[in-house]
């Protein structure tokens, strides 16, 4: 039987007609009517209830979660959400000059769609545009999509066990509608709600202001006096991109941050650089397949080696401490003036590592200025610095960041009437990235609690993906309506994580998003391990770390006798398939 995925819209509504919640299919598949003696449902085992799924998102993960539920499930309906007018999510956000991925290319993919022709080993933010939404055409995944549809509300109803969604169309206050699904995904994204920097004066300016992630392509810089603020991983990606062809550029940062050598600089090209395909690599990636995978693999076995390092105190931290300084001391020509304000003293990992090749060179050119004192306001003409110096500008660039809190940006209420935003409000606490006690039949994609700050997240997010798939069968197949982690679970886990994070350069003296923007507090967003630690974790479901509520009897989908194979013909001896069909995960 070929996968069902339906896209059915037709149970929207607009706002001023009321939405029709039908009552859940664990009750007309599974349930029984309150009261009543129980009897034999006649169906067999394994039979699927029809389940509606709507995402939130339309990024590398949505991409990967569509392929994933039409490929292994069946009966789900699925709607994603998308409030941006194309997909790819920050790869369709982020056009700032010098975007590109610190990933190599052939690990920045996904694993059941491995590209040949990756024109780069460091690939810019508009080839993986391009190889995501080739790859949304190549699978038939459009279909799934809703886009410039914004998600503005979502709230649990008890009373039917669904979520009630509200839509904004093309961001259009007057123009919204509600839909309805038995189980919600948040896929929106840690790196998603932009946010100006909180500086006196800033929208005084009579000039061109701009975002990284909101980057107007439009907006002439050659011969332009430019004001870099900020020294995170956009901001070293624009000095260099910009500073050949400006007039001059100031670049305001107070943060000192670890500038390294390029991820997985084995496989780059000298010294870690950046290096373009042939087209005869090109062809040999396409001629076996076999060899191109073995590759990749080997890029991702240089990636995941990184935890090590990451170890507070040890051998591995204090040598690559002493490279990295020694390195960047070097790239900065033994200018104490600069050493003193961008060095670290803190933990290799306390914030996120930054690759940047050709930053710290751009910082030395003639038509640099670096400027660390701090910024006392803004005003129509430049900026100015707490020491009083006026830095008169054409275009300020707010390479500035991203609301880091994991609250979402709109109300979503789940049990007892409480609000997702208020929960998380001094503390964002989860169940492996994707689940919250309160919250029935809702996941989050990478939410606290992930290895965001260890390897590529695109395999992060595809392990993430598979356990979802993995309770949606569940809840498929079983009399089960809704599915709750336990709130002792959570807690038991953060306490535990808390504890095992002390160990590690993460919990290192030195503000990060890693901690919500502080310099010590709780690491909430964060795994306690490495990500093949958190891969394993995902391997199988600890079941008993959630609550059930059942529709009628707990073994009521056992049925009949019979198993849905015999009745769709599929292969009755499965089981003499391999002499060793036990296969238990090998931490």
């Amino acid at each position: 039987m070929s996968p069902i995925a339906l896209t059915d819209s037709s149970t929207q509504t607009s706002a001023a007609s009321p939405l029709k919640v039908p009552p859940s299919s664990a009750e007309t598949v599974f349930g029984r009517a309150e009261g009543t003696k129980y009897k034999m449902i006649d169906q067999p085992l394994g039979q699927r209830r029809h389940l509606k799924v709507i995402y939130l998102g339309g990024g590398a993960s949505a991409i990967n979660f569509a392929h994933r539920v039409t490929t292994k499930l069946q009966d789900v309906e699925l709607v994603c959400y998308e409030k941006n007018p194309e997909l790819t999510g920050t790869w369709f956000e982020n056009k700032y000059p010098g975007c590109a991925c610190d990933i190599p290319s052939h690990t920045y993919q996904f694993t059941w769609n491995l590209y040949p022709d990756w024109p780069k080993y460091y690939s810019t933010s508009d080839e993986i545009q391009a190889y995501m939404n080739k790859t949304v055409d190549d699978f038939g995944l459009r279909k799934y999509f809703k886009c410039s549809h914004e998600v503005v509300g979502a709230r649990w109803d008890a009373n039917t066990s669904h979520w009630i969604i509200k839509v904004r169309r093309n961001n259009d206050p007057n123009d919204t509608f509600e839909d309805w699904c038995d189980f919600f995904v948040n896929g929106s994204g840690l790196l998603n709600a932009w946010k100006w920097p909180d500086i006196k004066g800033l929208h005084d300016f009579k000039g061109k202001i701009l975002h990284t992630a909101a980057y107007d392509r439009s907006i002439v810089t050659t011969g332009k006096k430019i004001s870099l603020i900020g020294v995170g991983s956009s901001a070293v990606q624009v000095l260099p991109a910009l500073q050949p062809t400006a007039e001059h550029m100031y670049h305001f940062f107070r943060s000192k941050t670890w500038i390294t050598p390029s991820f997985a600089a084995t496989y780059a090209g000298p010294n870690g650089s950046n290096f373009e395909y042939t087209q005869e690599q090109k062809d040999a990636f396409r001629a076996d397949p076999v060899a191109h995978r073995k590759y990749t693999r080997a890029i991702e076995n240089e990636l995941n080696k990184r935890f090590l390092f990451v170890i507070k105190d040890s051998d591995a931290q204090r040598e690559i401490f002493e490279n990295f300084t020694k390195e960047m001391k070097a790239a900065l020509n033994n200018r104490q003036d600069l050493i003193d304000v961008l060095v670290p003293d803190f933990a290799v990992g306390c914030r996120r590592l930054t690759p940047a090749p050709g930053f710290l060179a751009a910082l030395q050119k003639p038509n640099v200025t670096p400027v660390t004192t701090g910024i006392s306001h803004i005003d129509e003409t430049g900026v100015v610095s707490l020491d009083g110096k006026h830095y008169d500008s054409d275009i300020i660039i707010c390479a500035t960041g991203f609301d880091i809190s994991f609250r979402p940006k709109f109300p979503v209420i789940g049990r007892d009437n409480v609000d997702l935003r208020d929960k998380w409000a001094d503390r964002a606490r989860g169940y492996l990235s994707m689940f919250v006690d309160g919250f029935p039949n809702y996941i989050t994609i990478m939410g606290p609690g992930s290895p965001s700050a260890h390897g590529p997240l695109l395999a992060s997010s595809e392990n993430v993906c598979d356990y979802a798939l993995k309770v949606l069968h569940r809840l498929q197949t079983e009399p089960i309506k809704t599915i709750e982690v336990k709130p002792e679970a959570v807690a038991e886990l953060s306490e535990h994580a808390q504890e095992q994070l002390k160990t590690t350069a993460w919990s290192s003296h030195c503000s990060s998003w890693f901690k919500n923007g502080k310099k010590d507090g709780p690491l909430d967003s964060l795994h306690p391990g490495g990500r093949l630690h958190y891969f394993a974790s995902l391997a199988n479901p600890r079941w008993e770390d959630f609550n059930f509520e059942y529709s009628n009897n707990r073994f009521a989908h056992y049925g009949n006798g019979f198993v849905l194979r015999e009745l769709e013909g599929g292969d009755l001896t499965w089981y003499w398939a391999s002499g060793d069909r036990l296969s238990l995960f090998e931490y």
